[in-house]
């Protein structure tokens, strides 16, 4: 298993911040949401190290004559050197792998000595550049990397988009829940059940939430909005390859450590499917979206976190994030091993690595413009757990404010 992509941890909450879960005969806990079949993965495959550092599946491998195997090590097809890796369509060493990246960039062109029959080995590299670059052609190095999904990866991505269109909430179907007066653009509606953090789910408007007059109503509705969101959650991670080969407590470590940032990115997919919709006018009209009596109902909410948050949205439109993509970013923080209390971490990163690597080679395909953007994704999961942690602390003034909710508050946010 290559080096492991990761995110700082969370900072740690003090036990006298949290509460004990309650429980409630009309809510499901997150221990029975796991009960139950789910429908069997596809199999996987393993996924190694790329030219960048970053992880990736592993290129199929080529049927190279001069592939050479000393015991188990795999060796240099271009000098016989020990290999690193597949690095522009070659299994190749370091050395070449920098010196074909600089030929290529320099558009460098080099002269043989001996009339460009040099056979290459570790001592000929040294001495012969033309030779090398000759034969780095020949053993198939491509100018641009040819990165292509194996069959059994385009099985696992199209079984992780499906769960993911069961776990969000059809475009379509968001209109119903966010259009309230012809006068109030869509956007602005959306806007404020983001930044409550508790997407909109299918038996909730948020035509309730503007109606409530009190604090303690909002955010009744807001629980109980969110105890749905966790249980759909619930229903996307059992459909993960190999999440329920994990032990019970695992599963639901990995499920509260994941909840809050799962959420977030639901949510900025769905504000930037209803922000290109809207007018420039409607944006301006509504850019001061949150008033003194809006913030009254959310206490605990600072305009540096509604910043942050509508920053982190943002940012996704501008990286034009796929549905694909948010699809294997929440399947990769479900299995991020970092989260407290897991116990079995190796089997979790392995778990993980395969959307990573999958991740890595989509974003190679359908951002050829951007050679950058799967390292632009991997930050903006840094910017989840940020969030995460500035959301667990508004929860603490939640509870301390508004006695009344905290039932039902621990019940669905003691999960992080």
């Amino acid at each position: 298993v290559g080096p492991r992509c990761s995110v700082p941890r969370r900072p740690h909450v003090p036990h006298s911040a949290r509460t004990e879960p309650a429980r409630h005969n009309n809510t499901r806990t997150t221990a029975a949401a796991f009960s139950g079949p789910a429908p069997r993965p596809p199999p996987f495959t393993a996924s190694h190290l790329d030219d960048s550092g970053f992880q990736a599946l592993k290129r199929p491998r080529l049927n190279h004559s001069s592939l050479r195997l000393k015991g188990q090590e795999e060796l240099c097809v271009v000098c016989g050197d020990k290999a690193s890796g597949y690095h522009y369509n070659a299994l190749t060493c370091e050395g070449c792998k920098g010196f074909f990246r600089r030929s290529i960039t320099k558009n460098a062109v080099y002269r043989c000595k001996n009339g460009g029959n040099c056979e290459m080995d570790m001592y000929m590299r040294r001495k012969c550049q033309e030779c090398r670059l000759k034969k780095c052609r020949a053993v198939g190095m491509l100018t641009v990397e040819k990165v292509e999904l194996t069959p059994g990866e385009h099985q696992l991505l199209d079984h992780i988009v499906a769960a993911h269109q069961k776990y969000t909430i059809p475009l379509e179907e968001a209109r119903k829940f966010v259009c309230i007066q012809s006068n109030q653009p869509e956007l602005l509606v959306t806007i404020l059940s983001n930044a409550s953090w508790l997407y909109q789910m299918f038996k909730h408007s948020f035509m309730q939430l503007q109606e409530t007059t009190s604090p303690e109503e909002s955010f009744l509705h807001l629980s109980e909005t969110a105890v749905v969101h966790v249980q759909v959650l619930v229903d996307f991670t059992k459909r993960l390859p190999g999440f329920e080969s994990l032990a019970s407590e695992d599963q639901i470590a990995l499920l509260k450590g994941s909840t809050v940032e799962a959420m977030f990115l639901c949510s900025a997919q769905i504000y930037n499917q209803r922000i290109s919709e809207c007018t420039k006018q409607q944006l301006i009209q509504h850019s001061p979206f949150f008033t003194p009596t809006l913030l009254f109902h959310f206490q605990g909410i600072t305009e540096e976190f509604i910043t942050a948050l509508f920053y982190f949205y943002r940012s996704m439109g501008e990286l034009k994030v796929t549905e694909t993509e948010y699809a294997l970013l929440i399947a990769t923080t479900v299995l991020f091993s970092d989260r407290p209390l897991l116990r079995n971490k190796r089997h979790v990163e392995e778990l993980q690595e395969p959307f990573l690597g999958i991740l890595y080679k989509y974003s190679k395909i359908h951002h050829p413009e951007d050679p950058q953007h799967f390292a632009r994704l991997i930050g903006r999961l840094t910017q989840l757990r940020t969030l995460n942690h500035t959301h667990a602390e508004v929860l603490v003034t939640w509870r301390t404010k508004d006695p009344r909710l905290r039932a039902l508050l621990c019940e669905v946010w003691e999960l992080h």
